[in-house]
């Protein structure tokens, strides 16, 4: 362990004081290092961690935007389909007039 020439005073908290004393440990300077230099060592990793996360989400966004960008394609596409449905459906009402009124006026060309 290193060499500890560095003499302090600290005012804490109960809450803190608690968690000091439950940390592993003989004694409240120990325990108290002790736990500094596991936040120390965890510290980086967090950091890490954290960055691929972040990484994660960039992903996600994007995949997220480009599934919203197909999802509007297949909405026009469906909107122009049921346009044509509906235009198709005209054609044929007026398809099926002209047939009912190619009796009675013999120079419509159909036969």
């Amino acid at each position: 362990m290193a060499k500890k020439n560095n003499l302090k005073s600290v005012r804490l908290s109960d809450q803190v004081m608690d968690y000091v004393i439950n940390f592993e440990g003989d004694g409240f300077n120990q325990k108290f290092e002790n736990l500094v230099l596991f936040c120390m060592e965890q510290e980086e990793t967090k950091k890490q961690k954290i960055a691929f996360l972040d990484q994660q989400i960039v992903k996600q966004y994007k995949k997220l935007d480009a599934l919203r960008q197909l999802i509007s394609k297949i909405s026009a596409v469906s909107e122009a389909l049921l346009d044509l449905e509906w235009r198709t459906n005209d054609l044929s009402a007026l398809m099926d007039e002209l047939l009912e009124n190619k009796d009675e006026d013999q120079e419509l060309p159909f036969p």
